[in-house]
């Protein structure tokens, strides 16, 4: 079983970067994962529509922009998108699906994680009032309350996302669901050990973390 979002996360983007790729990491925030493959990167542009991607000192360009309207790229402008646990709040994500597919070469990836509300704790966290849910959130991931933003998740079971992403012209080439409950217990080891637990019981398709590769119109390499 797949524990570490992170770790299948590497492995995706170890193979769906090009060599000098052009990179837009769509609501990259004020830190992005992809610093550890910058040789491979030529340009980094990220967008949000949060200013504080500004302060993203990774970024070779920010540009302030709604992910859900239209994108100011001209279209094949990039080689891959990244998108980083955005998904979830995406109000309508057809529209902004369709936007990366935009802004994609013909022989284009979106590599991709977002949670996953096939899982039952994961679903049952948005009836949480917003204090227990940034007290989660800064013991598992480390997240600032400002970094706290609302979900709607829209598109986040492994079924409905499949189904907007081949809408949008994207096929699979490699999708993965992780087991990540255990981040939320912090550093409390029996609390990670009891939520690592529940999610084994679970089958795979309802584990909380989702890390996907799709290729631009054309299946597996």
């Amino acid at each position: 079983m797949e524990t570490s979002h992170t770790d299948v996360e590497a492995r995706l983007l170890e193979r769906a970067l090009p060599a000098s790729a052009t990179v837009l990491e769509a609501g990259c925030g004020r830190t992005t994962r992809l610093g550890a493959f910058r040789e491979r990167i030529a340009e980094l542009v990220g967008v949000d529509v949060a200013a504080a991607g500004a302060q993203n000192a990774a970024l070779d360009r920010f540009v302030a922009a709604d992910l859900c309207a239209p994108l100011p790229f001209a279209d094949a402008s990039f080689d891959l998108v990244y998108s980083n646990f955005v998904v979830e709040h995406l109000q309508r994500p057809a529209a902004a699906f369709a936007q990366w597919r935009r802004v994609l070469k013909d022989d284009g990836s979106l590599v991709l994680l977002t949670s996953n509300i096939a899982n039952p704790l994961v679903r049952g966290a948005r009836h949480l009032p917003r204090r227990a849910v940034v007290g989660l959130k800064r013991a598992g991931a480390g997240a600032a309350e400002d970094d706290v933003i609302p979900t709607v998740y829209r598109a986040n079971t492994p079924s409905r996302l499949d189904g907007l992403l081949r809408c949008a012209g994207f096929v699979p080439v490699e999708v993965h669901v992780v087991a990540t409950l255990h981040r939320y217990a912090g550093e409390r080891r029996w609390g990670g050990a009891v939520l690592d637990a529940c999610e084994r019981a679970l089958p795979e398709r309802r584990r909380a973390t989702i890390v996907a590769w799709y290729a631009v119109g054309r299946r597996g390499r």
